[in-house]
């Protein structure tokens, strides 16, 4: 889940897996996409193991790697914090908008 709840903008990105390369895979696409105008584009997550720069280092050559590793500042939230909130209402708004009983 990606979201930027000032722009009211979010993505919902499934994939069968949760690995360092998708993750690089998905932040790739925002850095070179939306973002692609941007310096430096701050990030939250949490500290799943995939969330790291090192996960670009896996998935593509050094050169593209350090390219987008320089792009992105990380931000880690605590293990209890609030942060859940933003991804729990967005959620919530999606699954009212798409999902029908």
């Amino acid at each position: 889940m990606l979201a930027e709840p000032l722009a009211g903008w979010r993505q919902a990105t499934i994939r069968p897996t949760k690995t360092k390369i998708d993750f690089a895979e998905v932040m790739a696409e925002l850095l070179e996409g939306r973002y692609a105008d941007r310096e430096k584009a701050i990030v939250v997550c949490d500290k799943l193991n995939t969330h790291t720069e090192g996960s670009f280092y896996e998935a593509f050559e050094p050169e593209r790697a350090f390219a987008l590793a320089s792009q992105i500042e990380f931000h880690y939230t605590h293990k209890h914090g609030s942060w859940l909130n933003i991804a729990e209402n967005e959620l919530s708004s999606m699954t009212r908008q798409c999902v029908t009983l």
